[in-house]
């Protein structure tokens, strides 16, 4: 299996992502062209981060019930 290339496009503000190598779930803030995603997340102590990722480290969150 390979992976396809992941466009900024693909993402838009207000989705909830996840890094593919786990970690916690984090909600996109803004498309920054079309190399960056800025998000915004809270850590297990409530602190809250924000940092801009290449839209191919991430992935759509979805819910396992």
């Amino acid at each position: 299996m390979t992976d396809a290339p992941t466009s900024a496009t693909t993402f838009s503000a207000g989705d909830v992502v996840r890094l593919k190598s786990g970690g916690p779930k984090m909600t996109v803030l803004k498309l920054e062209d079309d190399t960056a995603l800025a998000c915004k997340w809270f850590d297990r102590n409530g602190k809250v981060h924000t940092d801009s990722f290449p839209p191919a480290m991430v992935e759509h969150f979805i819910k396992q019930w």
